[in-house]
């Protein structure tokens, strides 16, 4: 019976088989058909329907789909500009696998993604780029609200790469363009969940030279970044099409090479550390002028941490070697400030807008900068520096510069040296050393200059005193000590033969002197002088300039001089008490010297044999009486005995002068004065 009825189960059970079978190859082979008719449909579509889909004209090559196996693959797909025949961008191969199966639970898998031979072309004219009427034809003028619900489906990307691109970019307003080539993007899986780390590496070709590589790790569950950057051989000239419109150079060259790291946490970026090593090679920026305004063979800094979040940079060496640089200073800035552009007349007229006040928060103080440089090493290095601000151009290359300085902090005492070649084989050496974080709390510097010849220095003693130096040489010590703002400092002129041409009536000086009169007094027997000016004030005070308070100082000290070579002179003998030669009272009917006016005679007579150049004027005051024509005769003889007396000690007839005031004075007696025998006139 059991085998009746299994006879009979046999015939149905073959037919079921048959059913399947053919319903399953039927669906195979309308997937097959739908796979071999899909790619031709999709082509076509987007073919005739590009513009409606972007907005811009798209021709594809090639659309294959695999509807069994998810895969599509588009060959040789190509977009153009608005005029619909330049090529704005395309690529050569897409190709893409998607787990089918996936879908019904909710989960988006991309198996593998690759895109091969993207060629992009950017262009840019003002604020616009050839690919902004695309954005524009995705937008909507009505606001779409933001679902912040969680969706229910999961994403997943592996085996994603993008392999040979090329990106050209070109501001049509500046003329400048940059050219990146052979862009290859490897990553390895995208994990959103965060239960693995997601990596991806970068790397590019600049067309120009120099080839930059990424390597990243990101956790998408807690924001964990550890990237690193390498830069090798990159040419700087790149960099110049970066910085159009926030920097005006006219020529930039050099490469750079840096490895950098960055690890934190991109939740708070300013607590992440950043460290690594850059280098600049060869380095040759010009102005705009086509004049070069530095030059560098060789930049090299390590730094072992930066945190800005706590304000910590520390630095384990800055080293700069062969450093060319030029610094040009005129009425509208200088080299390096000519370099940022001046804002257009609408940024101006914003900035000038009161901004609107945000409302009152308590705000954190920031912490204080924690600096630290372990070495600093500056060897060889060139600065011309050329002052165009003075009535006569002021030219003067500084060489052979070294500055070296170890453990640089902010926390403690930092210590520098200075050396340098001057013109003329001049010298210059300085020392300083200090708190740096607060160089108002103390601060100690000490500069020497040797050896510089005063014609070099010219402009400045036109623009200050109004008279060129034409002979000579100038050396300067400076001891500058700051401490609590308040400056002290003792500045020594040491002049060597000096001479000075005539005034320039075509300069409106600063400071009017008898600078050539005040030189001429001022040098010894072996045409020496030696000043020495002291400095002190608030630096803190608007009005404070050293410069200013050392020409000041000086001129005021140069017009004592040439008005007073007397007390110059009697200083150099030792003699005390020399303002008592200002005036020697005599009486009006005095017919004899008493010993007081005999011993100022003496002193007088000693300066003036000391000093041959001196004129000793002594002008007899009668008193108010003077009208009396006996008190005259009388202030003759006394002047003939007076300056026979002098003469008895040495002093030459024309290094006296003497004469009778016209007018009545106060007090009877000499008003004593001097003046440079051929002194020349202040005038010049």
């Amino acid at each position: 019976m059991y085998f009746c009825n299994f006879y009979y189960i046999i015939p149905i059970m073959n037919k079921a088989l048959k059913i399947i079978i053919i319903i399953a190859v039927a669906i195979i082979l309308l997937l097959v058909i739908a796979s071999v008719l899909a790619g031709p449909i999709a082509k076509n579509y987007v073919n005739k329907n590009g513009e409606k889909l972007i907005g811009r004209k798209m021709d594809v090559q090639h659309v294959g789909v695999n509807i069994i196996t998810g895969r599509v693959k588009v060959h040789g797909l190509q977009v153009y500009e608005e005029d619909k025949s330049t090529k704005f961008a395309g690529f050569d191969t897409l190709d893409v696998s998607v787990a089918l199966r996936k879908l019904l639970h909710q989960e988006v898998k991309v198996r593998h993604l690759t895109l091969t031979d993207m060629d992009v072309h950017v262009s840019q004219t003002d604020s616009v780029f050839n690919f902004s009427s695309i954005i524009d034809h995705f937008g909507s003028d009505e606001e779409e609200e933001t679902d912040t619900t969680s969706s229910p489906w999961k994403l997943g990307f592996y085996k994603i790469r993008l392999s040979r691109w090329q990106l050209h970019y070109a501001d049509l307003n500046r003329g400048s363009h940059w050219d990146i080539k052979n862009i290859n993007i490897v990553v390895p899986g995208v994990y959103f969940d965060g239960s693995r780390n997601t990596d991806a590496g970068v790397s590019l070709q600049m067309a120009e030279g120099g080839e930059l590589t990424t390597a990243v790790q990101y956790n998408m569950g807690n924001n964990d970044l550890h990237a690193e950057l390498t830069l090798d051989k990159i040419d700087l000239a790149n960099a110049k099409a970066f910085l159009e419109g926030a920097v005006q150079v006219g020529k930039m060259e050099g490469e750079l090479n840096a490895h950098l790291f960055a690890d934190g946490n991109l939740s708070d970026i300013t607590n992440m550390k950043f460290h690594g090593t850059l280098a600049l090679n060869d380095v040759d920026i010009h102005d705009q002028h086509r004049e070069s305004i530095l030059e560098c063979e060789n930049l090299d800094i390590n730094v072992n941490k930066i945190i800005l979040s706590q304000n910590i940079f520390d630095v384990q060496h800055v080293k700069i070697d062969n450093l060319e640089a030029l610094f040009e200073l005129d009425k509208d800035g200088n080299t390096f400030s000519r370099l940022i552009p001046s804002p257009t007349p609408a940024a101006a007229d914003t900035a000038a807008q009161p901004a609107e006040q945000p409302a009152a928060q308590a705000s954190t103080p920031s912490k204080p900068m924690q600096l630290s440089i372990g070495e600093l090493a500056i060897k060889d290095a060139a600065i011309t520096y050329n002052d165009h601000t003075l009535p006569d151009k002021f030219h003067f290359p500084v060489r052979n510069i070294n500055i070296t300085a170890n453990n640089i902090s902010t926390n403690g005492e930092s210590r520098a040296r200075l050396s340098a070649k001057l013109p003329h084989n001049g010298f210059a050496a300085a020392e300083v050393s200090g708190t740096l974080g607060n160089l108002k709390q103390h601060l100690q510097l000490t500069l020497r200059i040797k050896n510089v010849q005063l014609k070099d220095l010219s402009p400045y003693s036109v623009a200050y005193l109004g008279q060129p130096f034409t002979d000579g040489t100038f050396s300067f010590t400076s001891d500058n000590s700051i401490n609590n703002s308040e400056l002290l400092g003792e500045n020594n002129i040491d002049l060597y033969k000096p001479e000075v041409g005539k005034r320039r009536k075509d300069v409106d000086s600063a400071m009017n002197i008898p600078l050539k009169a005040a030189l001429y007094v001022l040098k010894d027997k072996n045409d020496q002088v030696s000043l020495d000016i002291p400095v002190s004030g608030n630096i803190d005070s608007p009005e404070f300039s050293y410069m200013k308070m050392v020409w000041k100082t000086l001129g005021n000290l140069l017009v004592k001089v040439a008005t007073s070579p007397l007390n110059n002179a009697a200083k150099a003998l030792g003699i005390k008490n020399s303002g008592n030669m200002e005036f020697l009272p005599v009486e009006v009917n005095q017919q004899d010297l008493t010993s007081e006016q005999f011993y100022v005679l003496d002193q007088l007579s000693k300066i003036a044999n000391y000093d041959t150049t001196i004129i000793i004027c002594l002008e007899h005051q009668l008193g108010r009486q003077a009208a009396d024509s006996s008190a005259i005769l009388t202030a003759q003889s006394r002047n003939n005995y007076v300056m026979q007396h002098m003469m008895e000690l040495g002093v030459r007839e024309e290094q006296i002068e003497m004469s009778i005031s016209p007018t009545p004075s106060k007090k009877s007696g000499y008003a004593i004065s001097s003046r440079s025998l051929q002194q020349p006139d202040p005038a010049e």
